[in-house]
């Protein structure tokens, strides 16, 4: 039988990391960027080493709050694309205010006899039927027998 040369249950062998070196690279990098360098390594048994330009905490520190800064400046974003879309959907009924002044003046200049224009008019007219008939059930609420007496507009 030939031997097996996978590494199922080899021994690891354990190597002493050059952090001289790595660590002379880092600073080199920091000093040639200008950036907060942090290296983190993890051992295969478990144990962590760090080096940092400055405290690796400090660094991390930066990098959650530039996190957080980017979701708030998401939100500001989301926040600007509603005021803008809010301003949008008001000029745009600023837009047909200004419209339907427009006609009712060209209305008023064509037709100086006339108040408001017949569609107005004729809302108008409905408005003035609908308050008739409210005042009226008013007055009959107590009586139902009494049937009201229908006008020749009104049955017209």
């Amino acid at each position: 039988m030939e031997r097996r040369t996978c590494k199922d249950k080899q021994k690891i062998k354990m190597k002493l990391i050059e952090f001289k070196d790595a660590r002379n690279k880092a600073d080199e990098l920091s000093t040639l960027t200008g950036a907060d360098v942090g290296v983190l390594l993890i051992s295969p048994s478990g144990k962590t080493y760090s080096y940092g330009s400055t405290s690796t905490n400090n660094i991390i520190d930066k990098f959650l709050e530039m996190k957080l800064a980017d979701r708030q400046r998401d939100y500001a974003d989301l926040g600007k694309s509603n005021v803008f879309e809010a301003f949008e959907d008001l000029s745009k009924q600023l837009q047909a205010l200004k419209k339907e002044n427009d006609r009712v003046l060209r209305y008023k200049i064509m037709h100086p006899s006339s108040d408001l224009p017949p569609d107005k008019q004729l809302q108008l007219d409905r408005l003035k039927k609908v308050a008739k008939s409210v005042v009226q059930t008013e007055l009959l609420k107590l009586d139902l027998n009494f049937a009201p007496k229908l006008d020749e507009e009104e049955s017209s």
